[in-house]
């Protein structure tokens, strides 16, 4: 929690988001200034989709490899659903595994190579990868899942540098963004079906997840409260 609250305060993350937010403002205005539009746009898609719907292993492949990157989940998981409109539920299902695979890999590259490269590159200064205290590992993983605005990818990366157990944290990570991630795949084949059922179950699995997203927040601040006061409770008591 700590470690968290250093990083989001850290005037270091702050300039690279800024850095990032400018840079996609650019790429939105060159698109702008090469005349991209929503007709381009929308048979670019199209293109994409008869492209990949001959070629499944390959929609599978970028589901597993593509979200390490910082390309928008949300969009690729729309894209499966309209490749595999005729198998909505399969599609849930193929990309639930997508996503746990990435979760994996991107995990073991930053807990291991990526945080061994860290450390070495901080050995040439004064600096050093601060130790996660042990036992804050599950509230820790809600926190980052479940906190707006985080990305994807770099929500792996995190956990996996700061060394989360991982028989917490691929549940859990499922858990979190298993039931948006469907509703969002059901969504794309309802609306390139033309079909309701999937189209409407989906928005209610996006709804459902958002609710049960605020409710867990709302208890990790209250859980939160509660150990600030107990924790001021005991220094008075020590005091």
């Amino acid at each position: 929690m700590t470690i968290l609250k250093k990083i989001l305060r850290d005037r270091r993350f702050h300039r690279l988001a800024g850095v990032l937010l400018v840079a996609g403002a650019g790429v939105a205005l060159l698109a702008w200034k090469m005349g991209v539009n929503g007709i381009m746009l929308k048979e670019g898609w199209k293109q994409m989709e008869g492209f990949l719907t001959d070629r499944p292993r390959l929609l599978f492949a970028a589901l597993v490899v593509l979200p390490a990157l910082p390309i928008p989940t949300s969009a690729l998981l729309f894209l499966a659903g309209t490749v595999w409109r005729d198998r909505p539920v399969t599609a849930c299902a193929v990309c639930l595994v997508a996503m746990a695979l990435n979760m994996s890999w991107t995990y073991w590259l930053a807990a291991y190579p990526g945080r061994r490269l860290v450390e070495k590159l901080l050995a040439m200064t004064s600096l050093r990868v601060p130790d996660f205290q042990r036992g804050n590992d599950q509230r820790l993983i809600l926190i980052l899942r479940l906190t707006p605005g985080i990305p994807f990818f770099l929500q792996n990366y995190s956990l996996g540098f700061f060394r989360v157990p991982f028989r917490l944290f691929l549940p859990l990570s499922i858990g979190c963004s298993g039931i948006i991630s469907c509703g969002v795949v059901l969504s794309g084949a309802g609306v390139a079906d033309g079909n309701l059922t999937p189209l409407l179950t989906g928005i209610a699995l996006i709804g459902l997840g958002m609710v049960l997203v605020q409710m867990i927040r709302q208890r990790l601040a209250r859980e939160k409260t509660q150990d600030c006061k107990t924790q001021d409770a005991r220094e008075d008591a020590n005091g």
